[in-house]
């Protein structure tokens, strides 16, 4: 082979590399894991799509000239096999290559099995270190966060289901309570998350009357198990399920919701008629006796329309009066239950978006607020605006708005990471992104991370994020149709 030769054919190879390339970055920005849908666009896939069309263009430049160049009907076939070899070498490469420019991102590992049946929805769920447990109407499961294994699973007992789950978990375990079909829990147990082991299980008189929208009828702080029943609340030792304390309620009043944080727990009493003027209070005792800390009025007047502890320590509820002239806030109390500062709902040009509403969790609602370092930052709609594109946040010491932050895509979940930053989860579509941001200032941290690897996981529906400090989880509403429940990710 001459030198003209050796240059024909590497120009042609030139030629079916460059075309190659082409072809990898046009299938990839177009039908990849990490495509353009009119969302949140992944970091390099402008560069990407620019790169897309230079190539092409220069492929067909070079393509043409070697063609020109090596002429003659007899080297047709050469021209043919030489652009291939080229185009076929790149094609691999080029896959990383595009991989590379695209940026960080999150890769699905794992789905879990579809439900079966179909009907069971997501009712909670808790994540604890390498194991994220789902609750669904008819028990619980747990799976390994890093592969998907399922660990674990916990019958809920016959014609019962899972009614409520303690907010927090402590010491490896969690709270949890089962009913039958229309009836108040009747049944609380204390499980070990690491083997899903019963620790006990001890029936509680369930309370009926309290609201639709009241989440929190028993609680875990460390050491001690709290439960609200028809006529007081108990504190049982975690090891046994013994009763360590009592609080009776008072003649004429009733606990519409409780919590506890590591040492305290939190009772909100409404004395007074069910229809008519009522008082509410926060009551704040000591987990492990039961002993009162505090007792602070709350601003309400009327029946409660929404009501949930959105935090125990710091204590932060949320308050909705069936009066539309009453409160319709975040009341955030000091640690002797001191208080309320208020965070109106309402306010400037922005509302917050504090319930999930018809399609939260009914056993343990997934959380659309976030309280850590002084701070409260919720999901909010904007004013004029029918979708939830809004990040904000404000102190915990005066109600003021510290900072807000827009997206383009809707904001369906906030998760606190392991590293005390926030997750933020927006959504297009059935695909999601998953944002980092410091509670304290709102400036993002890093890149936002496009999940990818698998489209169209996300439902409609309730979704909580879960950060194991590697890597996020994903929990959703479930029910019949082909998205999983459970999904895991990692950083690619």
């Amino acid at each position: 082979m001459n030198r003209r030769d050796v240059a024909r054919t590497a120009t042609l190879g030139v030629a079916g590399a460059l075309i190659g390339l082409a072809l990898v970055f046009l299938v990839l920005n177009n039908w990849g894991p990490d495509r353009y849908d009119g969302g949140e666009r992944p970091a390099g896939s402008g560069t990407a799509i620019g790169l897309n069309i230079g190539l092409a263009v220069l492929a067909a430049i070079v393509l043409s000239f070697g063609a020109v160049w090596a002429g003659g009907a007899w080297r047709a076939r050469r021209t043919v096999a030489v652009t291939l070899c080229g185009l076929l070498v790149v094609l691999v490469p080029g896959w990383f290559a595009h991989g590379a420019l695209i940026g960080p991102r999150l890769d699905v590992r794992w789905t879990a099995a579809p439900d079966r049946p179909s009907s069971v929805t997501t009712v909670g769920a808790w994540g604890v270190g390498g194991t994220l447990v789902r609750a669904r109407d008819d028990g619980l499961t747990a799976y390994a966060v890093r592969d998907g294994e399922e660990r674990w699973t916990l019958a809920a007992p016959p014609r019962e289901s899972v009614c409520a789950m303690s907010s927090r978990t402590a010491g490896g375990t969690g709270l949890v309570a089962f009913a039958r079909h229309e009836q108040p829990c009747t049944t609380a147990a204390l499980v070990d998350l690491s083997t899903g082991r019963t620790v006990w299980r001890r029936p509680v008189t369930g309370d009926a009357t309290g609201t639709a929208t009241t989440d929190g009828r028993i609680a875990l702080a460390d050491g001690t198990a709290v439960v609200s029943e028809r006529d007081a609340v108990r504190g049982l030792d975690a090891a046994d399920g013994r009763q360590r304390w009592v609080r009776r309620t008072p003649a004429g009043c009733r606990v519409v919701s409780l919590d506890a944080g590591a040492r305290r727990a939190l009772l909100v009493e409404q004395c007074g008629a069910l229809r008519g003027p009522v008082t509410l209070r926060l009551v704040t005792l000591d987990a492990r006796t039961g002993d009162r800390i505090g007792v602070s009025a709350l601003p309400v007047a009327s029946g409660l329309d929404e009501l949930q502890v959105v935090s125990a320590e710091p204590a932060v509820l949320r308050v909705k009066e069936e009066d539309k002239r009453g409160t319709d806030a975040l009341l955030a109390f000091d640690d002797r239950g001191r208080g309320p500062v208020v965070v109106p709902r309402s306010a400037g040009r922005r509302d917050l978006d504090l319930y999930e509403g018809h399609s939260r969790f009914a056993a343990r609602p997934a959380g659309r607020v976030v309280v850590t370092d002084g701070v409260v930052v919720a999901i909010a709609t904007e004013s004029g605006a029918r979708r939830t594109r809004t990040v904000t946040a404000h102190s915990l010491a005066d109600g003021r708005e510290l900072w807000t932050k827009r997206y383009r895509r809707d904001v369906t979940a906030l998760a606190r990471r392991a590293d005390g930053d926030l997750a933020v989860l927006t959504q297009y579509g059935y695909d999601g992104t998953v944002h980092r941001l410091d509670p304290r200032t709102g400036r993002g941290v890093g890149e936002a991370l496009p999940v990818s690897g698998r489209n169209r996981l996300f439902s409609g529906g309730t979704t909580e994020l879960h950060h194991d400090g590697r890597g996020f989880t994903f929990t959703t509403s479930g029910g019949p149709g082909p998205r999983p429940s459970v999904f895991g990710a990692r950083p690619r």
